[in-house]
């Protein structure tokens, strides 16, 4: 037994070795039921106080719809001088990847906290229409940036253990916060500036079996993303700014909020797991990672 126990520990370690090289291509989990957090450790037990460390990997598309602003503006260049309200209005369509590192601890043999940090790449259009510069007017820009820290903090929580045609089902939920900057300075090349904060605080329902091997889970989640935002054009002159050019700035709030999760965990050596998801609903996700508890 003695023997085993090494063996599984010294084949876990050097797992481990690769999961570490291999960090900015892996991604986060969403199975609250992961056997690589419950079960048995490279040097502790089920039950126990223990750490683990999930390398994270997640590509996501997601847009964010017509958000309106009306603004009282008293328009210079109009014979009649009074004010009048006029509209803009922004949407965007984004692609985002991220790959990062989650550390967390087993408190008890149904609670984890857990922090989280990495890298985010970012692919956006920026939809802006602005009749503060003429009737009608409607613009398109690209913006694109790399390597944006984002971190954040959470914790799953198992609220029942049981079984269903003799297979283990867990059920229990997982709070998640997370903060992403963005931003894209070409104001000297081509006049474009856009930045971004946004924070997410998200609550995921989940439910997970274990086939032996193989433990698929499934769930719903909502979320609440707000932010602000500020998009530059110096190329289109509008009175309404102080700086007689674009200069947009607000509040983002997400208006989409509704998403169900798919996925699979693969048990390995009894400490190690991989992990594929899926996302869809409020955006179109697929995600990778790779688990292992000390």
């Amino acid at each position: 037994m003695i023997g085993i126990r090494q063996t599984r520990r010294t084949l876990s370690v050097t797992l481990l070795l690769l999961l570490h090289a291999a960090l900015v291509f892996s991604a986060p989990v969403g199975n609250i039921g992961d056997p690589a957090i419950w079960e048995y450790g490279i040097f502790t037990d089920p039950g126990t106080i223990s750490v683990f460390i999930s390398a994270e990997y997640d590509s996501q598309d997601n847009s964010l719809a017509n958000q309106q602003r009306r603004v009282r503006w008293d328009d210079p260049r109009t014979q009649m001088h009074e004010d009048r309200h006029y509209e803009q209005i922004r949407a965007s369509k984004s692609t985002m990847t991220t790959a990062g590192a989650r550390l967390g601890a087993v408190i008890t043999e149904s609670w984890t906290v857990y922090a989280m940090t990495g890298v985010c790449d970012t692919d956006m259009t920026f939809y802006h229409t602005d009749t503060t510069i003429q009737f009608g007017f409607s613009i398109e820009d690209q913006f694109n940036s790399k390597s944006d820290l984002y971190y954040g903090f959470g914790t799953t929580v198992l609220l029942h253990r049981g079984s269903f045609n003799d297979i283990p089902v867990a059920f229990g939920m997982d709070l998640k916060y997370r903060r992403f900057d963005f931003e894209d300075d070409r104001l000297e090349s081509d006049g474009l500036f856009y930045s971004a904060t946004m924070d997410e605080i998200q609550l995921a329902i989940m439910l997970s079996a274990d086939a032996g091997l193989f433990h698929p889970y499934a769930g719903a989640r909502i979320s609440s993303i707000t932010g602000k935002e500020q998009y530059i054009n110096k190329n289109w002159r509008s009175y309404y700014y102080p700086d007689e050019y674009i200069d947009y700035k607000d509040d983002i709030t997400w208006a989409k909020n509704l998403g169900y999760v798919a996925g699979v965990s693969v048990h390995l050596l009894e400490t190690f797991s991989l992990n594929v998801e899926s996302r869809f609903g409020d955006e179109e996700a697929l995600g990778f990672s790779a688990t292992v508890k000390f």
